[in-house]
């Protein structure tokens, strides 16, 4: 005798034997052949095991859903008991992916880029510099005053920081352009949807898996004159990969040293717009759209009927939907055999050497074969985990870590339905021997007539009795409340963030609620760790490097770096904003208020107000407040009849001290002066040498060499 789940899985291996035994009979090309047997030995290493990989995927899924699986059933159906489910897990897994989603899906860009930390200054800005300081100390020497080569050297050293400043801000602001143009890119792919995906999937399942970047031509609709036009554009996309249809080589400890074969489910459409692609086997996409006419299920594996059914999607083995299921491989292949497979000679200069490539199988056919573009040679799949495990790629989720707590709940929960469907009414015991012939004992309803037999004289019981059974509801519940507590500490995701209301201590204030919110959300910070490290980072640094292959408008240099601050935006965003709002409080006095200025300090309150989500005009920009600065001079110098001070745009061009025009970027700086400026309208920051005190002797004009002080020459 074997239980229904014992007989499942008996159908499961035989179909999946067979299904092996009619692939191997399969005239498949040399590659397709090596990839199968990858595949083979891939899911075989899943199914291996006290507690295989496959099954870890459906209990957690089973656990999510709320559903028992078939041995738990049939247990229960034997007691005929509830089936009532908790579904404790499933209220975790949503109370930690709503954390995730506030960190990396907030208002605040759990990203950015970050420039040079140190730019050089244009060789063309040190040479103005140079003819400007040379310029100066020539009209010196002219006019007989003495020069001084320490005033000389401090001239030189002030113009090059006021050049270096510039350098750094324009740096700045290139990467804050630089970085919207990325958000643009990801925006358009689906990245943030796929990432949705990909936090939901991290607390449920052992690993969460992220792809991307992925290149597909997509139509591009455009008007020109009343007509449409389309066209074929590349871009690029990001998704996320269902954990039941990734695998991974056995032996890798980390998914970036890993072969990768990602199981995928196509239509007749998707192979449609295969024809007529520059790298696809045109003869290859045309013998599957003829061989599969109704439909190919390939690569099945053990748990895919109850994944299906779980998901709500039809049974594999029926396909009515006539799906047509193919391989994606990611490794590596001997260059024999890709020259085999025709790929370009001129790519293969070693056939003995094993080559980064992706593959896509249908069936017995190779769709297409290249070498992995990526200049890093990894593919393009990233994962991790809610816990990680050392040396493994895996790692554990919330319904592993609640499992025992999730089991003794349900049992509590079954049992607290049972007794309080029998304690809800009396027991009744009926004497049969009493009964009349026609009376019957299975009906009750009130002021009913009992029609008996027997002695009424002699000492018998009476033919009906009633006994109340015990209720042992409170015991129960009791139990459910300390699994629950159980549950908040084992998860780090107390009650209260799911939005159960928490009873006395701290959180029956607003401010002890915040505290112990606040004191959740550190702990999560493994998990974003976990996200940081294994996908975001390298999944952006995979963009980063597609860019700087196809990108042909200079949108980056190389030179930048991109930060991930996942962590940063959940622990420190409520920490720098109140360290602003101090800055102002403690500046906002009459000694500090001059030094900060009126550009520093609205620079502060530009900051404040864009991480409070207010407007961004709420704030004047710098340009609008340095305008209204020099009118103000302008009417104050005109309310006394005296010319407008120098660094003015009413001062005259001649005036001492008068600014030079200022170059692209408003300040007149050297590094933002344009190709065609003067050198002298590079100058700002110190004031050309003035005479200095007498001394003994000529000026030591003998320092300079056609105008360039000796110490800078140095």
């Amino acid at each position: 005798m074997v239980s229904n789940a014992q007989l499942n899985e008996h159908h499961r291996n035989l179909k999946a034997q067979q299904a092996d035994a009619a692939a191997k009979t399969l005239p498949t090309t040399d590659l397709g052949s090596f990839i199968r047997r990858r595949w083979e030995a891939f899911r075989n290493h899943r199914n291996q095991g006290t507690d295989p990989l496959n099954e870890r995927l459906l209990r957690a899924q089973r656990m999510f859903e709320g559903r028992y699986d078939e041995n738990k059933l049939a247990e229960i159906a034997k007691f005929g008991g509830s089936r009532v489910y908790a579904r404790t897990v499933a209220v975790k897994c949503r109370g930690a992916a709503s954390l995730l989603r506030d960190v990396y899906l907030g208002p605040d860009r759990p990203w950015d880029i970050q420039p040079q930390p140190d730019p050089k200054v244009p060789p063309e800005i040190q040479a103005q510099i140079m003819q400007l300081v040379s310029t100066e100390v020539g009209t010196q020497k002219a006019s007989g005053a003495p020069i001084l080569e320490d005033q000389v050297h401090m001239r030189y050293l002030g113009l090059m920081h006021a050049a270096q400043a510039a350098a750094r801000q324009n740096a700045l602001n290139q990467a804050k352009t630089t970085s919207d143009k990325i958000e643009d890119i990801l925006v358009a792919g689906g990245f943030y949807e796929a990432l949705t995906e990909f936090l939901t999937d991290l607390p449920l399942f052992p690993f969460a898996c992220i792809k991307g970047p992925v290149v597909r031509m997509v139509p591009n609709l455009t008007w020109k004159n009343g007509k449409a036009s389309l066209v074929n554009k590349a871009q690029m996309f990001w998704e996320r990969i269902s954990p039941f249809d990734v695998y991974w080589s056995p032996g890798a400890s980390r998914i970036a040293d890993a072969e990768v074969i990602q199981r995928k489910r196509l239509t007749r459409t998707d192979l449609n717009d295969l024809l007529g692609l520059p790298g696809y086997d045109q003869d290859a996409v045309r013998a599957c759209l003829e061989d599969y006419r109704l439909g190919l299920r390939d690569w099945l594996d053990a748990p895919d009927t109850e994944q299906a059914l779980n998901e709500g999607r039809e049974n594999p083995w029926t396909n009515q939907s006539q799906m047509i299921d193919g391989l994606e491989y990611h490794g590596n292949v001997q260059g024999q055999m890709l020259l085999d497979q025709g790929v370009n000679p001129k790519l293969i200069k070693d056939p003995d050497r094993d080559y980064a490539v992706q593959s896509w199988v249908v069936g017995r056919h190779t769709l297409k074969t290249i070498l992995n573009p990526s200049p890093r040679q990894r593919h393009s799949y990233f994962m991790t985990s809610f816990e990680k495990v050392p040396g493994t790629v895996s790692g554990h989720a919330l319904p592993e870590l609640l499992e025992d707590v999730q089991e003794v709940t349900n049992a509590a929960y079954r049992s607290l339905v049972n007794n309080l469907a029998i304690s809800s009414g009396p027991q009744v015991v009926v004497n049969d021997e009493m009964l009349s012939p026609t009376e019957s004992g299975d009906e009750l309803y009130p002021w009913k007539r009992w029609h008996i037999t027997g002695d009424p004289m002699s000492n018998q019981r009476e033919p009906i009795t009633f006994f109340q059974p015990q209720s042992n509801a409170q015991e129960l519940l009791s139990v459910i409340a300390a699994m629950d507590g159980r549950a908040d500490e084992t998860s780090a995701i107390p009650k209260y963030l799911t939005g159960s209301s928490l009873a006395g201590g701290a959180g029956r204030t607003a401010s002890g609620l915040s505290m112990l919110m606040g004191n959740a959300e550190k702990i999560l910070q493994t998990v974003a760790a976990n996200v940081d490290t294994d996908a975001m980072r390298p999944l952006l640094t995979a963009l980063y490097d597609m860019i700087m292959l196809t990108d042909t408008s200079g949108m980056l240099t190389g030179e930048e770096e991109i930060r991930v601050r996942g962590v940063n935006v959940a622990t420190q965003k409520e920490t720098e904003r109140q360290k602003q709002l101090q800055f102002l409080q403690i500046t906002a006095n009459p000694i500090d208020g001059p030094i900060i200025g009126t550009l520093g300090r609205a620079r502060v309150l530009r900051a404040i107000a864009q991480d409070l989500g207010l407007p961004d005009n709420i704030v004047p920009d710098d340009q609008t407040l340095q305008q209204q600065q020099d009118e103000q001079k302008q009417m104050q110098a005109a309310q006394v009849g005296q010319p407008p001070p120098p660094g003015t745009p009413g001062a005259p061009p001649g005036a001492p001290g008068a600014p030079p025009p200022p170059g692209p970027g408003g300040s007149g700086t050297p590094s933002q002066a344009g190709p065609g400026t003067p050198p002298g309208n590079a100058a700002q920051g110190n004031q050309p040498p003035h005479p200095g005190p007498a001394q003994p002797g000529p000026p030591p004009v003998n320092a300079f060499q056609q105008g360039i002080p000796g110490r800078m020459a140095a």
